[in-house]
């Protein structure tokens, strides 16, 4: 194994969600493990303590008179673009620009990890237009992170 694969391997683990990557090739075999979070505990200065106390009072009077006012229902603004999400994690790179028109199905661009030479496609969930592109392309995407913007038709 080359050692740029290597660092590629803890580029993968250190930018994701991942807590555990095992890899075996032969008599290879590498395990990187993220390491617990450090803990930082902070103390409370009396003054905050004051300013806390006087927000929630604050809190407390402002719950007393929505108590007394109506309820007025607001309507729920309807969606008008559809997110196009990773599916995995990888550099992402974009098949589409802003304006194209897509149809479901299509494919919108890949996620790849070139140290294990994955690619997956990602591909798009309704028929419209690409209003957005989130994501530069080559850049490190995470599972579920929002790739584009598509304007169904």
């Amino acid at each position: 194994m080359k050692l740029h694969d290597l660092r590629e391997f803890i580029k993968l683990v250190n930018q994701s969600s991942i807590e555990e990557l095992e890899w075996k090739d032969g008599k290879t075999s590498i395990v990187i493990k993220k390491g617990a979070p450090v803990m930082i505990q902070s103390i409370e200065q009396p003054q905050q303590a004051k300013e806390a106390e006087s927000g929630y009072q604050e809190a407390a009077a402002t719950a007393e008179a929505l108590e007394t006012s109506p309820i007025v229902p607001v309507p729920i603004p309807v969606q008008e673009t559809q997110l196009v999400v990773s599916g995995g994690v990888g550099l992402f790179h974009a098949d589409v620009t802003i304006g194209q028109s897509v149809k479901a199905g299509e494919r919108v661009g890949r996620c790849t990890v070139d140290a294990l030479q994955l690619t997956s496609d990602i591909l798009s969930p309704v028929d419209g237009e690409i209003t957005e592109i989130l994501v530069m392309d080559g850049q490190f995407v995470d599972f579920g992170k929002a790739l584009l913007a598509i304007k169904p038709n």
